[in-house]
């Protein structure tokens, strides 16, 4: 039987605006910020602050970067009723600054928050699952990092989530 995960789509917490491609930061800590901003903005959440903290904590723990060239920065916040989620692109790739932090780097950056109650913690993993798997192609990552536009990486996800559930 196939885990939940496998039915949970990426596409089901995000929209083309909720995309920044390309992104303007030039390191992790500015593409944080940006995408902290960004979410921020789209949901009405006021303290920015706290939220680039959280993720900043939560790196400072384990990095989130993967081999395959992306990074999922996320935490666990109080005061949100359901995942936020925004994806970056950037151009170029970004390393990993932390301190013990492996030789990795990422073009795409898939940044949210979920929230602390105990009933949502699955999602958390779920959605955690959900995009290491679909971005486990590396060719995707590539692809992506070339996009100049929110809608064709929204378009580009929504095709890859379908070729896996095919699968």
């Amino acid at each position: 039987m196939l885990g939940e995960a496998h039915f949970m789509q990426i596409t089901h917490y995000l929209a083309p605006d909720e995309i920044i491609a390309p992104l303007k930061g030039k390191n992790k800590k500015e593409i944080y910020e940006e995408l902290v901003e960004h979410i921020a903005k789209l949901n009405g959440l006021k303290d920015t602050k706290k939220l680039l903290n959280a993720i900043m904590e939560r790196e400072k723990s384990t990095s989130t970067f993967l081999p395959m060239s992306i990074a999922i920065p996320h935490a666990r916040v109080p005061d949100i009723d359901d995942i936020v989620f925004v994806i970056g692109v950037s151009k170029k790739p970004i390393k990993d600054e932390g301190a013990g932090a492996l030789p990795l780097s990422a073009n795409v950056f898939c940044l949210f928050f979920s929230p602390t109650e105990e009933k949502d913690f699955g999602k958390h993993l779920k959605l955690l699952a959900r995009i290491a798997g679909v971005f486990s192609d590396t060719n995707l990552v590539t692809e992506i990092s070339k996009m100049d536009s929110a809608d064709k990486v929204f378009e580009r996800i929504q095709l890859r989530e379908r070729e896996i559930s095919e699968e």
